[in-house]
């Protein structure tokens, strides 16, 4: 007597293991962690470039207004939940499409885990697909938005359905007043503010085209939403708004 393997794909009766769930997916990409480190530093990457974009119309960077990287990636999780499951969708799609292809020519019903190389190659594709429309897409809103900010027009941040995407502000500022007695208002006019460092306000001046910082114990100042605001022109502001700490 013969014995046999029950494992055996050839005995009559036997059906061979299927797994059509979309966790099955995943589990067979349990060999690609070096593919997703990669990944995940190349999108960690292009969220920063896509910052510097912005601030890249003032003549600084993201740093310069106190932004570290974790500032990164928490003021753009919707941003980052949104690549994560369009990538997730678009991966377990592309396997399952190309799982059914290869059923449909030789009638064989294969797992996840069983697909040809090239079936995984066309999922790589897909990640960097997904990231380089991505980083397209946030490096469009990005220019577009330093350049109103450059143009002292208020910039807010940008959430989709309730979604961070991109925590990036540029507020004209309204007031400044020195925190002295009788209190000293300063003009203000062709000033925006980008945000805080060093205890200071980070403000640009469209009139020199330069960064200025005043002291924020020295100095309280407003700023007008996008709703509020109002069309501003404006000159010389550069020496009497440059008060440094």
């Amino acid at each position: 007597m013969t014995d046999h393997d029950p494992s055996d794909k050839n005995i009559p009766g036997h059906e061979p293991e299927t797994t059509d769930s979309p966790l099955a997916a995943w589990s067979a990409l349990r060999h690609w962690p070096a593919l997703g480190a990669i990944a995940g530093l190349c999108f960690f990457g292009l969220l920063a470039s896509m910052y510097d974009e912005f601030y890249r119309e003032f003549g600084i960077t993201s740093a310069d207004v106190g932004m570290s990287y974790s500032d990164t990636l928490t003021r753009s999780w919707g941003f980052i939940i949104t690549v994560a499951a369009s990538l997730a969708l678009g991966v377990t799609a592309t396997l399952f499409v190309c799982k059914l292809i290869l059923k449909c020519n030789d009638q064989r019903d294969r797992r996840i885990d069983q697909l040809p190389g090239w079936a995984y190659f066309i999922a790589l594709c897909i990640i960097f697909g997904i990231l380089i429309i991505a980083g397209l897409i946030g490096e469009h809103f990005m220019q577009n938005a330093g350049e109103r900010g450059a143009d002292v027009r208020a910039v807010d941040a940008l959430r989709v359905k309730g979604l961070m995407f991109f925590d990036v502000r540029a507020q004209p500022v309204t007031e400044i007043v020195a925190v002295t007695e009788p209190p000293t208002v300063i003009p203000v006019r062709g000033l925006t503010f980008l945000g805080n460092n060093d205890r200071s306000f980070v403000l640009y001046c469209k009139a020199d085209k330069r960064i200025l910082k005043i002291s924020m114990e020295r100095f309280t100042l407003r700023t007008s939403t996008p709703r509020s605001q109002g069309k501003q022109e404006g000159r010389d502001c550069g020496k009497r708004a440059a008060m440094n700490p």
